[in-house]
């Protein structure tokens, strides 16, 4: 119950920072779009989509705000189609400690891409645990063999994030440093 609580005065905080940011709505809108769609037509493959990786690039080329709004309505949107459940606040934050670890590490990020695809790898894992506290605080599973039957679809995510990033991130600088400056 902490944690819904918890996430909900992050979802607040996110919200009303996205609100006094200059941060462009339309393309945000249209990453948003993006990254529900791709969350959809990737589901029949566990963990593999192109969300994160989205929302990495959203916090590298974009900027924290802007990637927030994306972690926080991501999962509300995907989970219109997919499903929602109390494992939505663990999906927001999960991505949200994605973001703030790319913000943090950006200025590295920018000059190496070997650096930027190896955060991806751990965001698949990062991501994956924190939604694991999801089934760790509803059902009480072991944490120990939680995090071992998580551990290949995990590793999927990590490995989807750099082959995603690969594929995506040149688009993503050539749209968005030209656009945005």
């Amino acid at each position: 119950m902490v944690t819904y609580v918890l996430a909900i005065l992050i979802a607040i905080v996110v919200l009303y920072r996205f609100e006094k940011s200059s941060t462009p709505i339309q393309p945000l809108v249209q990453l948003l779009a993006l990254a529900v769609i791709g969350r959809w037509l990737f589901m029949t493959i566990p963990n593999v989509q192109p969300t994160t990786s989205i929302i990495m690039l959203t916090a590298l080329l974009i900027g924290l705000n802007g990637a927030a709004i994306l972690s926080l309505f991501v999962p509300i949107l995907s989970g219109l189609l997919l499903g929602i459940g109390p494992f939505v606040f663990y999906q927001f934050l999960g991505w949200l400690l994605v973001v703030v670890l790319v913000r943090l590490f950006r200025p590295l990020l920018l000059k190496s891409t070997v650096l930027f695809l190896i955060l991806g790898l751990l965001s698949g894992f990062l991501y994956g645990w924190t939604t694991n506290l999801a089934f760790i605080e509803v059902v009480g599973m072991d944490v120990v063999k939680l995090l071992l039957l998580s551990f290949p679809f995990d590793f999927a995510h990590g490995i989807s994030n750099v082959v995603f990033l690969i594929m995506i991130r040149p688009l993503f600088e050539r749209i968005f440093l030209h656009q945005l400056g």
